[in-house]
């Protein structure tokens, strides 16, 4: 146990200390109450507004709001819609700020540099091959769920090129002491931020020259498309889910330690979710951002607030209890650290056990139930706090099903803490 502890806690301080994990890390986190916005949208235009699918078909009054759906649409189009622009800007930002430079100045720059290298005009041709017309403007592919890592890429990358070209002392053009502070700075990052512009915008040719294709095209090709692929199916998830847990039985926070890598995977699956369901199209992804809140973090991660139910099933021990009393009420709100630190779970061989194995059987329960449709598939971002039942509901666009889904997993969850509850209390008492 020690030897385990030991390495996860090395992989965790890795993790914890890396600048570019960091980055990204707090992007999302930043960026999430706007997709939470984009959410609201959708859900006014898809299950309130809307007399095909949502609460319009059967009860036609409400129609008479739909004068409203185009504010909605926008919305939806200026959050979700734009989450790899304010991705990039958030990364280049934090990142920038990292390594000393203004974070303003280093966003600016992510943003511009993600406009070089995007594909800004397409022409529109006849059968016979003759060009109509000539449309130009960054175009959403680059700007939505499928340009996130490309936005995160570019915004590392031209940070990374910033810091290293601000080193060399000779490319910075230096003021007279008289002239303003701010003037100044701009004037000292001016050949810089040219360079990083003029660098990114060539790695962009010569990529486009040799594939074919504009750097957005090649990423998610490359990149993007693989993780999504890894992220979305089962064995990935759980690997991912396995590795949170067991950091957590060591004391370490399991989100915060993987959400540099795993959120951008999750948020990707979602924000193409929701853009389905926008377009009137089949939702795709079974495995995202929703899923993984509502089928793991019920209580807390490891579905905690099964274990506090089982505590105060068939637990006997009045520190037990009282623990169990006072956790309820933050394990409602999927507030956990009462549980993990109370009882406690970490480092405490007996409940990492179910810790670990509801974690897995919770995941496993919402992906068999939502493969074979009795679960609905989870489009829309929540709040993290959103109480049980609630999440489940609203984050599958007011699906009941989506409620009661995660009340079962919830259940199978206690019962397989039951008997380490029973367990570990008969442990408490042969110690004392």
């Amino acid at each position: 146990m020690n030897q385990l502890s030991n390495a996860l806690m090395k992989v965790g301080k890795w993790a914890d200390k890396n600048e570019y994990l960091n980055a990204v890390k707090e992007a999302f986190q930043m960026f999430i109450p706007f997709t939470i916005i984009g959410a609201m949208g959708t859900l006014w235009t898809s299950v309130l507004c809307n007399a095909n699918t949502g609460l319009g078909s059967i009860f036609p009054p409400i129609m008479a709001l739909s004068f409203l759906n185009p504010a909605f649409n926008a919305v939806n189009f200026c959050t979700i819609g734009y989450i790899g622009l304010g991705i990039t800007v958030l990364v280049g930002a934090l990142l920038g700020s990292s390594k000393g430079h203004d974070p303003i100045y280093c966003g600016l720059l992510s943003l511009l540099c993600l406009a070089g290298v995007s594909q800004s005009s397409m022409d529109v041709a006849a059968a016979d091959g003759t060009v109509i017309e000539t449309i130009k403007g960054i175009f959403n592919s680059n700007l939505g769920s499928t340009g996130i890592f490309t936005g995160i890429i570019v915004a590392i990358c031209s940070v990374e090129l910033f810091n290293t070209i601000m080193k060399i002392d000779a490319l910075r053009i230096k003021m007279p002491d008289k002239v303003p502070g701010s003037v100044a700075k701009s004037f000292s990052s001016l050949v810089p931020g040219f360079l990083v512009i003029l660098i990114m915008g060539l790695i962009s040719l010569v990529i486009y020259t040799v594939i074919g294709g504009y750097l957005n095209d090649f990423i998610y090709n490359l990149i993007q498309a693989p993780l999504l692929r890894l992220g979305s199916s089962l064995p990935g998830i759980l690997v991912f889910v396995l590795i949170a847990v067991m950091l957590w039985s060591v004391g370490l926070h399991g989100e915060n330690m993987i959400n540099g890598v795993l959120n951008p995977i999750l948020i990707s699956l979602m924000v193409e979710n929701t853009e389905a369901v926008e377009a009137d199209g089949a939702t795709m992804n079974i495995i995202n951002f929703s899923f993984y809140r509502t089928f793991l973090c019920t209580g807390g991660t490891g579905m905690v607030l099964a274990l506090t139910i089982a505590f105060l099933i068939t637990g006997k021990r009045e520190e037990n209890r009282s623990i169990a009393k006072l956790s309820l009420v933050s394990n409602l709100f999927n507030i956990g650290e009462v549980c993990m630190f109370g009882y406690p779970v970490v480092l405490n061989p007996i409940l990492i056990i179910p810790f670990i194995a509801s974690s897995l059987a919770s995941i496993i329960m919402g992906y068999v139930l939502t493969a074979i449709h009795i679960c609905p598939i989870m489009y829309v971002n929540m709040p993290w706090t959103m109480p049980p039942f609630l999440l489940g509901f609203l984050a599958s666009g007011g699906n009941i099903m989506g409620g009661v889904c995660q009340l079962i997993a919830l259940a199978v969850s206690t019962l397989i803490y039951l008997p380490f509850v029973k367990l570990y209390e008969k442990q408490q008492a042969a110690a004392e």
